[in-house]
C-alpha cells in the first residue's frame, strides 16, 4: 500500500511541476477510491484543490478543500499532515467568510525564529556538520526570499494607492535577489524578479512616462521568462556567498499554470490581455515590438 500511495505521489509531483493541477485533483480523487480515509490522500486531495489558482477555484471546491483539512485534523496525530492542513486552513477560511477562526489558528503558530530552520542551524554548528549547515543556511535563504516577495508584494496591497513607494518596494525586491545571485542569474528566481519588472514598467508608464526605464524593466521581464523557461530540472545556483554553488532541483517545485513564463508575460503585455492597458501608449515603438517578437520566440 505504501508504494502504491508513493506511486500517486510521485505522479502528482510531476503534475504540480507542470501546472496541471485539476489532473492531480482528479489523481489523488482515484487515490481515495482506492484507499479510502488514508491521510497521505486525504493530504494529497487537500494540496491540489488548494493549489488551483484563486481565480479559478469554485466556492465548491474552496469548501471541499476546508473541510478535507478540518477532517485532516479531526483524525491524524502526525504533525506532518497537521501542519499542512492548518496553513491551508488559514488562508483559505478568509475566502469563506470566517477570517476570526483563521486568526485563531494564526495565532496558534509558532513565530519564525521558531522555525526548523532555525533550529537545524543551531543543531549543525554544534555538531560541527559543516555540509549540511550549508545546505540549510541555503535552503533558508531561498524561504527567505520567497517570503520577502509576498511580504514586499503585500507591503502595496497594504499601501494602497501609494505608487511611488510601490517603485521603491519593487526595486529594493530586485536588488535584494542581486545581492544573493551577484552572479546576475536568479534561477528559479526569475519568475519573482520578472513580476516585479513588469509592475515597474507599468508604474514608470503611470507616475512618469519614462519611456527609457519602461523599456529596460519590459526587456529584464522578457530576459527573465527566457531564462526561467530555460531551466533544466536540476541546476547549480551560483553566488559569491554560496561557495561552491547549490544544485537546486526545480522539478519539485509546484506551479498553479501549464503556460511557461514567457506565454504569461506574453498574455500580459497582448493588446487582449488584462494587464495592457497603461503600457498602450508604447505599443507603436520597435522597441515594444521586438520586446514581444522576442517572447514569441520562447513560448
Amino acid at each position: 500500500k505504501k508504494e502504491e500511495i508513493a506511486c500517486y505521489k510521485k505522479q502528482a509531483v510531476k503534475l504540480h511541476n507542470k501546472g496541471r493541477i485539476r489532473e492531480a485533483v482528479e489523481l489523488w480523487r482515484k487515490g481515495l477510491e482506492e484507499f479510502p480515509g488514508e491521510i497521505e490522500c486525504l493530504n494529497g486531495l487537500m494540496s491540489s484543490l488548494h493549489f488551483i489558482a484563486n481565480e479559478e477555484k469554485t466556492d465548491e471546491e474552496r469548501e471541499e478543500t476546508i473541510l478535507l483539512a478540518e477532517k485532516i485534523l479531526s483524525v491524524s496525530t502526525d504533525e506532518t499532515f497537521r501542519r499542512s492542513a492548518t496553513q491551508i486552513l488559514i488562508y483559505d477560511l478568509p475566502y469563506a467568510g470566517r477570517t476570526d477562526e483563521a486568526e485563531r489558528l494564526a495565532r496558534s503558530a509558532p513565530p519564525m525564529f521558531l522555525s526548523s530552520e532555525v533550529f537545524f542551524d543551531y543543531i549543525f554548528k554544534i555538531k560541527g556538520d559543516r555540509e549540511k549547515g550549508r545546505e540549510n543556511c541555503i535552503d533558508a535563504v531561498f524561504t527567505i526570499l520567497q517570503l520577502a516577495n509576498n511580504l514586499f508584494y503585500d507591503l502595496c496591497v497594504f499601501n494602497k494607492g501609494n505608487y511611488e513607494l510601490y517603485i521603491k518596494i519593487h526595486e529594493a525586491y530586485i536588488r535584494m535577489c542581486d545581492a544573493v545571485f551577484d552572479d546576475g542569474q536568479y534561477g528559479f528566481f526569475n519568475c519573482f524578479v520578472m513580476t516585479r519588472h513588469f509592475w515597474l514598467a507599468k508604474l514608470y508608464t503611470c507616475l512618469y512616462g519614462d519611456e527609457q526605464k519602461v523599456r529596460y524593466h519590459l526587456k529584464a521581464a522578457a530576459d527573465c521568462a527566457a531564462a526561467f523557461d530555460s531551466l533544466p530540472e536540476k541546476f547549480i545556483h551560483r553566488s559569491s556567498i554560496f561557495g561552491e554553488g547549490y544544485e537546486y532541483d526545480i522539478s519539485r517545485t509546484s506551479r498553479n499554470s501549464d503556460k511557461s513564463a514567457a506565454y504569461d508575460l506574453r498574455f500580459k503585455l497582448d493588446d487582449k490581455g488584462l494587464d495592457a492597458e497603461e503600457l498602450d501608449c508604447w505599443r507603436d515603438r520597435e522597441w515594444f515590438k521586438e520586446i514581444l517578437s522576442s517572447l514569441e520566440k520562447n513560448l
